[in-house]
């Protein structure tokens, strides 16, 4: 890949409207460690006057999950009409036997949770959300991805573009 490919995520942020109940869940039932936290009374990218706070729960790779609680912020009463299942964060698990270990502490900590699911013989997930709303699915990825699984993901693409009418992709050179 080129040198200007991102290297890897650093986090991804979500809104929360209670960080004492974020904490307690990504600390005390996922195991995540808060790393860092950022108080503001104004956002440092456009100069617009709201007092946050910015949290980071590390997962055990050094990647965050991070939230933002806006003061004065309310928690939207509906959806967009984007289906739940659409939005979510996907975060890998090293093996079968975790998987299933979670799933298990999940639910004695009264989460729903959704699966084991299998996806193709390649990943093993389940689903759950978190007290914000956001879906989370934790997956066990059992073989890499290869240039087979490249080449037949273009052609779904391709396929789906001709059939929908969308922009074409780029020849391959």
């Amino acid at each position: 890949m080129p040198s200007y490919t991102p290297l890897s995520m650093n986090h991804a942020a979500y809104p929360t409207f209670d960080t004492g109940k974020t904490y307690r869940f990504y600390t005390e039932v996922l195991g995540c460690e808060l790393v860092g936290a950022i108080r503001k009374s104004a956002v440092p990218s456009t100069g617009e006057k709201n007092e946050f706070l910015h949290t980071f729960f590390a997962l055990r790779s050094g990647e965050c999950i991070a939230f933002f609680e806006v003061d004065g912020l309310e928690r939207p009463s509906q959806g967009d009409g984007i289906p739940s299942w659409i939005r979510h964060i996907a975060l890998n698990m090293e093996s079968p036997e975790a998987l299933e270990e979670v799933k298990k502490r999940l639910e004695e900590h009264g989460v729903e949770v959704i699966g084991t699911v299998d996806h193709e013989g390649t990943w093993s997930s389940i689903y759950f959300f978190d007290p914000n709303g956001i879906r989370i699915e934790l997956t066990y990825q059992s073989r890499p991805l290869g240039p087979e699984d490249a080449a037949e993901g273009r052609a779904l693409v391709e396929q789906w573009i001709a059939e929908k009418g969308r922009t074409p992709l780029p020849s391959k050179a």
